[in-house]
């Protein structure tokens, strides 16, 4: 059920450790762990005896509770969330991209403008690390799933959403200026389909 957690990518993690979680296997069976998900080579990862492990056979998986957090696997090792919403479900396939902020000056602080910096690298526990100066955040360029006229369709920028309801494509850019709507914030974007599900529900 398992193998040694080597990634093609450096790690993208979803959540800033470690969660315990249960999963629910597709005959029933529960299995306990501490869980989190790698967005970057989209696998679901767990600690066992200390060791991050990437789970396979997730074929044999029907859902992974993290907290109160829902995951379903939905492919080879992709795991995607299923959020409830008033109009119904949306789906989150989660996609973290690291994105340059500056650079760290000497107290701290981010520095927006190219200055020289030493970047360090060094032995500690047998381990090898690698310091730098740069400063990065993590943005997500999620794609979201959703069920629409009897089939799933995603989107993952206004774009791509308007083109899903074209009938409602005033009132759900109207939606996104009045709520100044950031597809980069995952909150806001499941707001605006729970919108855009309940105005085709009630076909407003």
């Amino acid at each position: 059920m398992a193998t040694v957690g080597f990634s093609q990518k450096p790690r993208l993690f979803l959540f800033d450790n470690f969660k315990d979680g249960t999963v629910l296997m597709k005959n029933q069976a529960k299995t306990s762990a501490s869980f989190n998900y790698d967005t970057a080579n989209h696998q679901m990862l767990f600690k066992q005896d200390g060791e991050i492990m990437v789970m396979d056979g997730i074929e044999l998986v029907d859902t992974i509770y993290i907290d109160s957090r829902k995951f379903f696997p939905a492919g080879r090792s992709l795991f995607i969330e299923a959020v409830s919403v008033k109009n119904g479900t949306i789906y989150i396939n989660w996609i973290l991209k690291k994105h340059f902020k500056g650079k760290k000056g000497a107290y701290g602080q981010v520095l927006q403008t190219n200055v020289e910096t030493i970047n360090t690298s060094y032995w500690t526990n047998s381990e090898y690390k690698h310091e730098s100066a740069d400063v990065y955040s993590l943005l997500n360029e999620n794609e979201y799933w959703l069920e629409h006229n009897s089939k799933f369709v995603k989107c993952k920028n206004e774009k791509s959403l308007l083109r899903l309801f074209p009938s409602k494509e005033s009132m759900i850019k109207k939606f996104i200026k009045e709520n100044k709507i950031d597809f980069h914030s995952t909150e806001q974007v499941v707001n605006l389909l729970n919108y855009c599900l309940g105005i085709t529900k009630h076909n407003i």
